[in-house]
């Protein structure tokens, strides 16, 4: 069993690198789209929904074949290493989009009428006011959606990256022992997730929805323009 270990540690930091990389993409990428979907002009809201809805419609092993199958054809090649980074990552903002989106429409809409009213602008308004309030909403669910797209860089398995399942698979038929691969592969997995999970919990603790009115950004702003 433990002749095995080394090869599953050094998958498993395949599989934590290209996790990382395409959750903190995917989390760049989905609160900016995000935010575009809810205050952008209406055609780039109708394309951003269009993305939203090809990302969710596809499976995921579709958007990693073509981006390592299709996108050559075009002249732009990725290793599978890279091709790995940017499936996920386009998979995590598509999910992403909507989590953002409905988390800031959740928002009563009367905070950002009072922001406007006490002097902030709509950009002022939105990173002050919205942001904060739908940041501390979205992480569960957000932690969730993520946790699944960690689980789908199983799937790149399929265009050879040396990831857990990849490796597991091959341990499998090199050494003949199922149950103990496949125990060590899943405590691999688990512990990737776990991770990210304590963080979710982490952020949570520090950005908690409970915080009392008068630490919020209006009543600072008001205070500085009484000052003023």
């Amino acid at each position: 069993m433990w002749q095995v270990l080394p090869k599953i540690l050094a998958a498993s930091w395949v599989t934590f690198q290209i996790s990382v990389l395409a959750v903190v993409l995917g989390i760049i990428l989905g609160l900016a789209l995000g935010m575009f979907r809810v205050l952008g002009a209406p055609p780039i809201q109708t394309l951003i929904q269009w993305f939203v809805d090809f990302v969710r419609g596809v499976p995921p092993l579709l958007h990693i074949a073509f981006i390592y199958f299709a996108l050559p054809s075009f002249h732009i090649q990725l290793n599978e290493f890279w091709t790995g980074v940017v499936a996920l990552t386009i998979i995590a903002a598509g999910y992403e989009i909507e989590i953002v989106r409905s988390a800031i429409e959740s928002i009563e809409r009367g905070q950002r009428e009072a922001a406007l009213s006490i002097g902030m602008n709509e950009r002022m308004a939105l990173f002050y006011i919205l942001l904060p309030q739908a940041g501390q909403r979205m992480i569960p669910t957000l932690t969730n959606e993520l946790a699944n797209v960690i689980k789908a860089s199983s799937l790149l398995s399929v265009i050879s990256v040396n990831e857990l399942t990849k490796v597991g698979n091959a341990l499998i038929f090199e050494h003949f022992v199922f149950a103990e691969v496949l125990i060590q592969v899943a405590v691999m997995y688990l512990i990737i997730v776990s991770l990210l999970m304590w963080l979710s919990s982490w952020l949570e603790q520090h950005f908690s929805l409970t915080q009392p009115l008068q630490n919020s950004p209006i009543s600072h702003f008001s205070e500085m323009q009484e000052i003023r």
